[in-house]
């Protein structure tokens, strides 16, 4: 290797490094969510279940509680699911918007049909509705589970509700509005998953897919899945380490240079780098 050669290199690893330690501040900063519990009595234990499990990948949580979901959900099983960091009842210690406007995530596991109405009609006569609609105003992500608030929810049946069409309608008719005011509705079960999808919305996508291993590669001795990379050159960066499954291996090319990040990255996710030698 010449040493302009090994300049260049140098040079592609730090510019590599540095622009995986901008993308990791964004993604840090929009993992601190706030979470918007209303009253909404149809899939909140499963929403909850996939704000916990995110809860392993580092998201942290601020929440507010609507006096109804108190009695519904129950201030404990919120508790014991996000953990968080502050929880309020029913209005904060300071103006609504003015909380909200310190996240760039906030997250409604519960919709009850009266908030997405007047969200519809971008009312914000409540601290969870001003919440929520200073999220859509400034361009945040908002991400709703709607299992509540769905006229079509089979569970809604159960409960005792038979609703004429036109009113079903129009319940159909307010959640359309919140997605086209720019509201991610997602239902109780795909919650963690459309919470990751608008984490991660604005990383750059891998120009290649991880290849699939030769047939004659055997897996790892710890089980794991072995995988070869996409790669920018020689370097191996945190974003081909995010394609790999948990306890997967890497098997990377000889002379591989792995980002500090990346191997970070395969610490927490369990993952193997192997350089072949």
């Amino acid at each position: 290797m010449t040493e302009q050669e090994r300049k260049d290199m140098a040079l592609a690893l730090l510019a590599d490094e540095l622009a995986e330690r901008v993308l990791q501040k964004l993604v840090d900063r929009q993992k601190r969510a706030l979470v918007v519990v209303t009253g909404a009595a149809i899939g909140v234990p499963t929403a909850l279940e996939g704000l916990k499990e995110l809860r392993k990948e580092g998201f942290t949580y601020h929440v507010l509680m609507t006096r109804s979901a108190m009695y519904v959900t129950g201030e404990e099983a919120v508790r014991a699911a996000l953990e968080p960091e502050q929880l309020w009842v029913e209005s904060p210690d300071r103006p609504p918007e003015v909380v909200a406007a310190q996240f760039d995530t906030i997250l409604v596991p519960a919709l009850t049909v009266n908030t997405a109405a007047h969200l519809a009609c971008c009312m914000s006569d409540s601290p969870a509705g001003a919440m929520i609609l200073s999220g859509l105003l400034k361009g945040k992500n908002v991400v709703i589970a709607v299992d509540g608030a769905c006229p079509d929810n089979p569970k809604r049946g159960e409960l005792g509700y038979h609703m004429t069409r036109p009113l079903r309608d129009t319940l159909h008719e307010n959640l359309e509005k919140l997605q086209a005011y720019g509201a991610r509705l997602t239902s109780a079960e795909d919650m963690a998953k459309a919470v990751r999808k608008a984490v991660y919305s604005f990383l750059p996508a891998q120009t290649a897919k991880p290849a699939a291993p030769d047939k004659a590669e055997k897996p790892a001795a710890q089980g794991g899945k072995v995988i070869r990379p996409a790669m920018t050159g020689k370097i191996l960066s945190v974003k081909a380490v995010n394609t790999a499954p948990r306890g997967a291996v890497i098997r990377a090319p000889k002379g591989t240079i792995v980002t500090a990040l990346a191997s970070d990255e395969a610490r927490r996710l369990g993952v193997t780098i192997q350089i072949e030698s």
